[in-house]
């Protein structure tokens, strides 16, 4: 076949009209099921080894005083704002006003107190809090909405360490019904997007949509978490559908 001749530079080229989908936003509903390469102990931020695994399960449950930007900043999430000293010896930080935890327990400085103080005292997580801090007088009650940390030294990238484990804040009557009842460290209570709804230990752990969540409309009915040891496996699940996402490290 005889190529087709090259339109000249004056001649109209016919093409399809192009019509842009409108964006129809984000839909509600349904569950999504994420693999996991393991399960862990707890789910308790002040006394749990969380890894990886537990800290994808804690982020639904839990918000962080903090949090990184994708420009990797720290800024304030439970906290409105942070504010140290001149050298970055002592931090305010100043919570959100109006937040409640998922038994109705309201988040105030006194709660945020109290998990410091369970980290800093557990044998594990302590490892994590203790060279930072003085042995006493480690935070101040500055109002109900105020605490202040006392460093040991100057720090002035200091929000950043509350973006994670030991800037998740749970329910204080959760916590001390944990000490009481070490079986609760399976099923926590946070201010998170997600609310605790059931788990068997290396089976699946469910957690159910947050309708009062501060931050927003949750818009998945809940998250349902597999650990799936094996990596070829957890992503022939993917691939089969029976997974939604995964966590790997393959």
């Amino acid at each position: 076949a005889e190529p087709e001749p090259e339109p000249e530079a004056d001649q109209e080229i016919e093409t399809e009209d192009v019509v842009d989908e409108p964006d129809e936003g984000p839909v509600a509903g349904g569950t999504l099921r994420y693999g996991l390469e393991a399960d862990v102990n707890g789910i308790n931020p002040t006394s749990s080894s969380l890894s990886s695994p537990g800290l994808m399960m804690a982020n639904a449950v839990f918000d962080t005083m903090s949090m990184f930007t994708p420009d990797g900043e720290a800024v304030p999430y439970l906290a409105e704002s942070f504010t140290p000293n001149d050298d970055f010896t002592q931090w305010q930080v100043k919570l959100r006003e109006g937040i409640s935890f998922h038994d109705g327990t309201p988040l105030n400085a006194a709660a945020v107190q109290v998990n410091f103080e369970a980290q800093k005292a557990d044998p594990l997580v302590g490892l994590a809090v203790k060279p930072f801090y003085p042995e006493e007088g480690a935070t101040e009650l500055i109002d109900d909405l105020t605490i202040q940390f006392n460093l040991l030294e100057p720090n002035a990238v200091f929000p950043g360490a509350l973006a994670s484990q030991l800037g998740y804040v749970a329910s204080p009557a959760w916590l001390e019904a944990a000490i009481a009842d070490p079986t609760l460290n399976q099923s926590p209570v946070g201010t998170g997007p997600f609310k605790f709804d059931s788990r068997s230990e290396d089976s699946t752990t469910r957690f159910v949509r947050n309708d009062e969540w501060w931050n927003g409309e949750v818009f998945l009915d809940a998250i349902e978490f597999l650990p799936v040891t094996d990596p070829d496996t957890r992503t022939d699940l993917l691939f089969n559908g029976e997974l939604d996402a995964l966590q790997t490290t393959n």
